[in-house]
């Protein structure tokens, strides 16, 4: 089990995203075992649900380190410590889908390229003023398990910025 998700890890740490094809099924335990002790860990939600967050800072890889999303110790969503270049772009073809976004960045619009069978979230930003540089980047990225369907990506994984409740 450890190789397959040391493999997998890799690939996304290293911004190697054409070889990334979803997460493969481990506990928070197994990311502990490979990377020691998080760094922090905190309550966070998750899609439509609470989730327990954790981040490791690992300098050794380009990502420079993986946050965790676990429930009851299962491994939801990893999401590195940095976005890869826009060159991934080109390299992954169209997104399966590309949903709303689940947050707002100023000046920019984001949404989720979903990629399925690869497993793969990328929260792309598109400038809103032609006059902003860059015009477009990749602000978060995100592995899950391979989907079958864009329906599969559901409230477990993703909660639309419009459907979010603000209390002020």
């Amino acid at each position: 089990m450890s190789t397959v998700l040391d493999q997998a890890l890799g690939a996304l740490l290293h911004f190697r995203l054409p070889e990334w094809h979803g997460l493969p099924s481990c506990l928070s335990t197994d990311i502990e075992r490979i990377f020691g002790l998080p760094f922090s860990t905190d309550n966070a939600n998750l899609g439509s649900y609470p989730a327990l967050r954790e981040t490791y800072t690992i300098p050794k890889y380009v990502a420079a380190g993986l946050i965790v999303y676990s429930r009851a110790h299962r491994v939801i969503v990893i999401e590195t410590v940095k976005s890869p270049p826009l060159e991934v772009l080109d390299l992954l073809g169209q997104p399966d889908t590309r949903k709303p976004p689940e947050f707002t960045l100023s000046g920019y619009l984001v949404r989720e390229y979903l990629y399925c069978s690869r497993g793969l979230v990328l929260s792309v930003a598109e400038a809103l003023d032609p006059k902003i540089d860059p015009r477009l980047q990749i602000v978060r990225c995100r592995g899950i398990r391979a989907l079958n369907a864009p329906e599969e990506y559901g409230a477990e994984y993703y909660l639309a910025l419009q459907n979010s409740l603000v209390f002020e």
